[in-house]
């Protein structure tokens, strides 16, 4: 059936934009104007405009919604299980679209849809939204279309994108709490430095006396930042974005992602998660069966740490000259030693995916117990140095209140 590209506009003036499916024009238009909408444009989608890449993106990522990981993954985990009822791939891939709430997401799988119609794969097909369906999930998904075991491996990608998911999910919650503690914590400073203080000040002022050397601290930093607020955003803007181009820089990028993973504290969390991600992707790659130099190529994408991916790029071209992968992994000096050896073990026993799945599984949990510690370590030093703050900005404004009272005693 072909595919239209659309424009209308809905009851209340609101423009709509997208795809559908139709006999012809006319069967399409009809359909929107007995529902109530103003057709301003339909057009027919071309086989060529269809799967040429360009189109695919004004039509898909031009001020679309993205598509998320747990999205794609919950799709995915659909079409498996139709797939495992013995569903055609193309029947599963239509019935999959109905049920999808996200139009870019729907739309990608019912250009998809056309594409296997005319003979091409679904992994071919989903290499066209490279933004939707990553290296990773394409390479395992052709590698299940040759074994012919496409629901095994769309039933380990949904897994794997779920964990993902899940680890992401669990190092962000874990930092909700002292984030919003901070943000209230400069709330309050800079309400007091920029309101309380001031009026404070002032009254000071009229009466005319000798301050104690806190209090006159206090005055001298909020007075500095209610001239010079500007200049203070300035420089941290400045400061940020200069930060930010530097590490974009090929010497910066390295610089940033060597302080993330050897950091006093987040650097453990950051090179767990790295090493989680690498162990995952790299056996779930392996089960599905894609060789170990494309999934070693597929992995250093993914693990998204400069100085990791460097040392998985060595590794790849000494594998690629017959060495073993603990081997160059070892001399990196960048994964732990367990992890190397692991590694060494599952190769030696040709248990190298179950290997690699028990130490993403251990550095998942690893993950969650130490993002949990270190969220109720944070949680206290962040009150005790708001206390300090407040405590000090109250000493400060009531030894002078106190001087008063004593002197009018």
């Amino acid at each position: 059936m072909p595919l239209f590209a659309y424009k209308i506009i809905d009851a209340s003036g609101k423009e709509k934009k997208g795809t559908i499916e139709g006999d012809n024009r006319n069967s399409v238009k009809s359909r929107f104007l007995s529902d109530g909408f103003y057709v301003t444009e339909i057009k027919e989608i071309s086989s060529k405009d269809t799967f040429s890449l360009d189109s695919l993106k004004s039509i898909l990522y031009l001020g679309r919604s993205k598509v998320s990981m747990d999205e794609v993954a919950s799709m995915t985990r659909l079409l498996a299980t139709l797939q495992k009822a013995k569903i055609p791939l193309v029947e599963a891939v239509d019935a999959v679209a109905q049920q999808q709430e996200n139009k870019t997401l729907q739309d990608a799988m019912l250009i998809i849809k056309g594409k296997m119609n005319e003979g091409y794969s679904f992994s071919r097909s989903a290499r066209d939204f490279p933004k939707i369906f990553d290296d990773l999930y394409c390479n395992m998904l052709a590698a299940g279309e040759e074994s012919g075991a496409t629901d095994k491996v769309l039933m380990r990608l949904a897994g794997f994108m779920e964990s993902q998911v899940d680890l992401r999910n669990k190092v962000k919650s874990a930092m909700v709490y002292p984030v919003i503690l901070l943000f209230v914590a400069v709330l309050v400073v800079g309400v007091l430095f920029t309101v309380v203080i001031p009026k404070l000040a002032k009254m000071f002022e009229d009466i005319d006396m000798a301050l104690p050397f806190q209090t006159r601290v206090l005055i001298s930093l909020s007075g500095f930042v209610g001239d010079y607020w500007w200049v203070l955003f300035l420089i941290s803007v400045a400061g940020f974005l200069g930060f930010k181009k530097y590490i974009s820089s090929g010497n910066g990028e390295m610089w940033w992602n060597r302080v993330l993973i050897n950091a006093p504290v987040f650097g453990k969390v950051n090179r767990k998660v790295a090493i989680s991600r690498f162990s995952k992707t790299l056996s779930t790659l392996l089960i599905s069966g894609v060789p170990i130099l494309n999934a070693m190529d597929i992995v250093k994408k993914v693990i998204g740490n400069k100085v990791l991916e460097t040392a998985l790029s060595i590794a790849r071209e000494n594998i690629k000259e017959g060495e073993s992968i603990a081997v160059p992994l070892k001399r990196s000096r960048e994964f732990p030693p367990i992890v190397i050896q692991m590694i060494s073990i599952g190769e030696q026993s040709g248990e190298l995916e179950e290997m690699l799945e028990t130490l993403a599984d251990s550095y998942e949990k690893e993950v969650s117990y130490t993002m949990e510690r270190l969220t109720a370590m944070i949680e206290p030093v962040m009150i005790v140095a708001l206390a300090f703050i407040v405590g000090f900005i109250v000493f400060a404004v009531v030894m002078p209140i106190l001087q008063i009272n004593e002197a009018v005693g």
